[in-house]
Order: C-alpha cells, then sequence, then structure tokens
C-alpha cells in the first residue's frame, strides 16, 4: 500500500500534525506509527478509519492515488464489479479486505 503511506505523511504534514500525536491519537506506540508511515506494515480497518476521521478525510483517499470518483466514473450506475477496477486498485481492495478478514478471525478466536 504505497499509496497509503505517502498519503498518510502528506496529509499529516499539510496538517501540521507530529507522528508523535497521530501515534497517541491512534492508542498505538510511535514506532508502530513510523511502520504504517513508512509502509512496512499494513493498517486494520479501524486504524484507516480513525486516520480518516483526525486527517479530515475518506478511507479511499487515504488508500489510493486516484479520487473515488475517478476510479469508477467509467462504470455506469449498476455495474461495478471488481473487473471494472485497475489492478493497483485492485490490490488496494484486497489488501483491505484481508485486514477485514484477519480481523473478524482474530475476534471470532477471541470469543
Amino acid at each position: 500500500m504505497e499509496a497509503f503511506a505517502r498519503n498518510l505523511r502528506t496529509r499529516r504534514e499539510r496538517k501540521g500534525l507530529s507522528t508523535a500525536h497521530l501515534a497517541t491519537s491512534l492508542q498505538m506506540s510511535e514506532e508502530q506509527y513510523h511502520e504504517l508511515e513508512n509502509g512496512h506494515t499494513d493498517p486494520s480497518v479501524d486504524t484507516l478509519r480513525r486516520l480518516s476521521e483526525l486527517l479530515n478525510t475518506t478511507v479511499p483517499e487515504l488508500i489510493t492515488d486516484r479520487p473515488v470518483q475517478q476510479i469508477v466514473q467509467d462504470v455506469p450506475l449498476g455495474h461495478f464489479s471488481p473487473e471494472t477496477l485497475s489492478e493497483m486498485d485492485k490490490d488496494t481492495y484486497i489488501k483491505i479486505l484481508e485486514n477485514q478478514l484477519r480481523a473478524l478471525l482474530a475476534e471470532k478466536k477471541g470469543a
């Protein structure tokens, strides 16, 4: 998720926030935050949601280099499917789904 790491750093810097501030806001260590911002760790779905709130953006704007409108602009209404996504967009959405599944499996094992 190279686009995510790049977007995260850019949006954090634009808002004038420190890595320490975001790490604290996300209830993680600064080292864990740096792993996200350097692209060494994929964010969980919850982390993506919280980051989008903290940075006043949306999850799709955080994870891709292209606006959502551009991704789906050529897709007729009601005909959206995985086949309509570019390879880059497919990779991004697959990573999000993998993170969601990991969270659900961990939740199920803990229950």
